[in-house]
């Protein structure tokens, strides 16, 4: 066991729990569990690899227009999930319509970028250190150091805020909340926003590192839903903490013995977790609409 294996494992795993917790971010005031997700992490690579490597304008330019293009795609999202599922009156349209949305997105990211393999920009933070013998680059260290700024702000802001107490209200009774003048509506579109956004700026940062293609969102969706049903979902923490242990557990795995039986281990684990925890690690029980 490699401690580069570790290090790989640490830097996906945080990946996966940034996009664990805009599923979190989602589900919590609609109950749609976002199998689109994964394709607002494509969107940051595709904008790092079109803005940095072949437009030449540098990172602030790729951040900004990631933040916009995102937006975006999260009100567009929002529409192409919300309205469906409003309009046809079944408790499973979700499934559906979150997935149409996420062949729609891979269709427009493959026929964009049919011949490249990985998008891969240039890192923002170049170079690195050696530590025990392996080679760290600054990469990782800022994408990790991010994604738990990220956790432990958005878990404040959940606790603390004004947008929190909306949002643990709408996922408790939206019916009520709208009595008691919360704007359920807006707070579903924001969170879809929020949601986009986080997981377009973690496919900007890992795209460097990790190898992205066009078509690979639903893969880092599988992930993100395992990391955050092993955490609890709706718990920041939870997908941190399942973020991390399927990140370490695959990469450890991978390394020692191969793909196939990381992924066994992964969803070998998160079955006996459901076993336990039903609710997962940090989860609580939650009622449905």
């Amino acid at each position: 066991m490699t401690l580069q294996a570790w290090i790989d494992g640490v830097f996906t795993g945080s990946i996966y729990a940034l996009v664990a917790l805009s599923l979190a971010i989602v589900y919590q005031p609609t109950r749609v569990m976002n199998f689109a997700q994964g394709e607002a992490l494509i969107l940051g690579a595709v904008v790092g690899y079109q803005v940095i490597s072949l437009g030449k304008l540098g990172w602030v330019v790729a951040i900004l227009a990631t933040l916009a293009l995102a937006t975006l795609m999260g009100v567009l999202s929002e529409r192409m999930i919300m309205l469906p599922v409003r309009l046809s009156g079944s408790r499973f349209a979700w499934i559906v319509a979150t997935l149409a949305a996420a062949l729609i997105f891979q269709s427009i990211f493959t026929l964009g970028y049919r011949d490249v393999d990985a998008l891969r920009p240039a890192p923002m933070a170049e170079g690195g250190f050696t530590l025990a013998g392996e080679q760290v680059s600054w990469q990782i260290v800022l994408t990790v150091a991010i994604a738990l700024a990220v956790m432990a702000g958005y878990d404040l802001l959940l606790r603390r805020s004004t947008y929190g107490r909306a949002i643990r209200a709408a996922s408790h009774n939206p019916g009520t909340a709208v009595l008691m003048g919360i704007p359920v509506q807006r707070i579903i579109v924001l969170s879809f926003v929020v949601a986009t956004v986080l997981s377009a700026l973690a496919g900007l940062l890992a795209a460097p590192v990790l190898f992205i293609g066009p078509a690979a969102g639903l893969i880092f969706t599988i992930k993100g839903f395992t990391a955050a049903v092993i955490g609890g979902v709706g718990s920041p923490r939870g997908a941190l903490a399942g973020g991390l242990i399927v990140g370490v557990l695959d990469s450890v795995v991978r390394t020692e013995i191969n793909a196939t039986a990381g992924n066994l281990v992964v969803f070998g684990l998160l079955a006996l977790i459901l076993l336990v925890y039903p609710s997962g690690l940090f989860g609580k029980p939650m009622e449905a609409h």
